[in-house]
């Protein structure tokens, strides 16, 4: 009799369904993100909830909030991925850039021809979703931030006022936004948008220069 239970328990554990993998934690948030993404895209950010990123991916619903709080975060999330692979372009920009045209032209031309090759899909992210309260304070504070940071280099680099510098950081930051919102406009191209913005920026900075003398 113990034979043949040891004989039918074996059968069972032969003809058992396999056991899913277990994914690993970044290629789980990896593809949640691509979910929550393709639904902001797709269907717009009143679509993200965690109910439906956890049925899109086919998981349940604790999973998805081991990697979000809440919706708003997952948003934010996708935005913050996104803002991960541009940042290295602005970090060039305020940089290496200040204070020589050149550089500063093919600097911004570098940055527009990241969002054209992305398909300015993170300026269609923050369309829409920046209607959403984490979304909007981060991205406030991003761009507080961003001031900031461009504010001291000035400071550093071309000896302006702390005053001066700020102000003129928040233009060019500000400057710099509209740019990217209008970078797909075929009426102007992006050589022509960097030329500009590059003249902007070195203008200011010569101004703020002047008037610190």
């Amino acid at each position: 009799m113990t034979a043949e239970l040891d004989a039918a328990y074996m059968q069972v554990e032969q003809t058992a369904a396999p056991r899913a993998a277990r994914v690993k934690r970044s290629d789980r948030e990896a593809q949640l993100l691509d979910t929550v993404e393709a639904l902001v895209l797709n269907e717009g950010a009143g679509a993200v909830t965690m109910e439906r990123i956890a049925e899109e991916v086919g998981v349940a619903k604790p999973v998805v909030y081991r990697h979000f709080g809440n919706s708003g975060a997952a948003l934010l999330a996708v935005l913050e991925r996104r803002w991960a692979g541009i940042d290295p372009d602005l970090e060039m920009i305020f940089q290496a850039g200040i204070g020589v045209e050149a550089k500063i032209r093919e600097s911004v031309e570098r940055y527009l021809g990241d969002l054209a090759a992305d398909r300015y899909r993170i300026r269609r992210l923050l369309a829409a979703t920046l209607d959403d309260p984490t979304v909007a304070r981060a991205y406030r504070a991003r761009l507080d931030r961003r001031s900031n940071h461009l504010a001291t280099i000035l400071v550093r680099e071309r000896s302006i006022s702390e005053a001066a510098a700020t102000t003129l950081a928040t233009l060019c930051i500000g400057a710099l936004s509209r740019l990217g919102d209008k970078v797909s406009d075929p009426s102007q191209s992006a050589q022509a948008q960097a030329d500009a913005f590059a003249r902007f920026i070195v203008g200011g900075i010569n101004a703020a220069t002047r008037g610190d003398e």
